[in-house]
């Protein structure tokens, strides 16, 4: 199935929720690991400040930042915070900066299916991805979608 991408502009935000760092190869192992930690034991729920009911996993701190998605990365799983809030222990914040994007919706706005709408990101002209951060959102009205920063 192909995801049409939609081109977006994204403002800054703030995400603070628990992070791991891992690599390409040990992520198939890890992040679906703290997706499970962060559901079954309702993390978010404890993020102060938290400004919607929106979730974001974010990609960041690349290890070829600008240059490829290859290496070691960020992932984070967390709310939109204003970006003064007190960081609590176990969680990380990270800043999403501006910038344009290309925005892939997971079909159905069915979670299960998020790995669809990468593969098309993943497919995407490599020469217009900016390799900074990326995100996943999570929309509290049920919609889901892969957004990449792009030139």
């Amino acid at each position: 199935m192909t995801i049409e991408p939609q081109h977006v502009h994204s403002e800054p935000f703030t995400v603070l929720g628990p992070s791991i760092r891992t690599d390409g190869a040990s992520s198939v192992r890890d992040i679906p690991a703290l997706w499970a930690t962060v559901m079954a034991e309702d993390t978010l729920a404890r993020v102060p400040g938290r400004r919607s009911a929106d979730i974001y996993a974010v990609y960041t701190h690349l290890e070829h930042a600008g240059r490829s998605r290859d290496g070691w990365f960020t992932f984070l799983i967390g709310v939109a915070v204003d970006p003064s809030t007190a960081i609590d222990d176990g969680f990380t914040m990270v800043s999403v900066p501006a910038s344009p994007r290309v925005q892939f919706p997971v079909p159905d706005g069915d979670p299960s299916r998020v790995l669809e709408a990468w593969e098309q990101a993943w497919a995407h002209d490599d020469t217009l991805k900016t390799f900074i951060c990326e995100y996943e959102h999570y929309g509290a009205d049920g919609s889901v979608s892969v957004n990449l920063g792009v030139r």
